[in-house]
């Protein structure tokens, strides 16, 4: 069975860890301009929309539905407290809330990415390098990281507050899009959400890891998925921008590299065939770079 819904994740513009945005600026010609490719070329049928700023995000949407796409709204505010997240996921639901109401498109909201990287208090650390270093670390696992109370508690904790508030003001389906690492209570969402990303660590046993969310017994979302396109970007998977050095102005490649198309487009192959296989065919794939 073919893929239900193809998608990609769709930036308006978020801060880079060390200074500076994805998007400096964006323009509704420019938003009208890549909509366009991402139905005609790319052939998608949904775009899952990420940033930080509200305006942005229900431009994009708004486009994205004029272009006939289902929309997947998934604001992203990254180092924000938990109170400040939480409060504009819920004003991100009433802009949900609004879209469905002006079209027949699928909206469906994303109640944040990865957050206990990306947002501050879960795990320790200024910033999200600061808090994936912590988490990669064994080693420091220790009052560190604990010292707030189990990292898993209180991210389930704030995803089911978020989830009860935004479910006042917004009447579709919710997810959440989670890191492989994140060991989530899909009791209060929609669809499992998951960003899978393949790389030299989990390649032996990537597989598995995709088997065990079928357990749930919901729908499984591939929330973000892929690599860069240079020779050995596959086995860095979602980390391969870490080839870019964002404090020299402008930015500027920290190593050589080789472009290599090829193995993008290899890499993004292997994957959609084996999330067919196990069974992620009937639902969502957002392939992300």
């Amino acid at each position: 069975m073919a893929l239900k819904v193809r998608g990609v994740t769709y930036d308006v513009g978020m801060p880079v860890i060390k200074g500076g945005m994805t998007r400096e600026s964006l323009s509704a010609d420019a938003v009208h301009r890549e909509m366009q490719t991402i139905t005609h070329e790319l052939h998608c049928n949904a775009v899952r929309i990420t940033g930080q700023d509200l305006d942005r995000l229900k431009m994009a949407a708004d486009i994205a539905i004029h272009h006939g796409l289902d929309v997947w709204l998934s604001p992203s505010f990254h180092d924000a407290s938990e109170e400040t997240t939480s409060n504009r996921i819920v004003e991100a639901a009433r802009i949900c809330e609004g879209l469905r109401g002006e079209c027949s498109r699928h909206i469906v909201l994303v109640l944040g990415c990865e957050l206990s990287i990306f947002m501050a208090g879960i795990i320790p650390g200024k910033n999200g390098l600061e808090r994936l270093a912590l988490l990669s670390d064994p080693s420091r696992w220790t009052e560190e990281l604990f010292a707030l109370g189990s990292p898993v508690e209180r991210l389930n904790d704030f995803l089911k507050q978020t989830a009860i508030e935004v479910r006042k003001h917004f009447s579709g389906p919710l997810t959440y899009a989670a890191g492989l690492w994140e060991d989530i209570d899909w009791d209060v969402f929609d669809f499992v959400g998951i960003d899978a990303y393949r790389d030299a660590n989990n390649s032996s046993h990537f597989r598995d890891l995709i088997q065990k969310y079928k357990q749930i017994e919901k729908p499984i979302v591939v929330t973000e998925f892929g690599c860069c396109t240079y020779v050995g970007a596959d086995s860095q998977g979602s980390m391969g921008w870490l080839v870019i050095d964002r404090e020299s102005q402008p930015w500027r490649l920290n190593k050589s590299i080789t472009r290599d198309e090829n193995v993008q487009a290899e890499y993004l192959t292997d994957m959609l065939a084996l999330f067919e296989d196990e069974g992620v065919k009937t639902n969502d794939l957002f392939c992300r770079q």
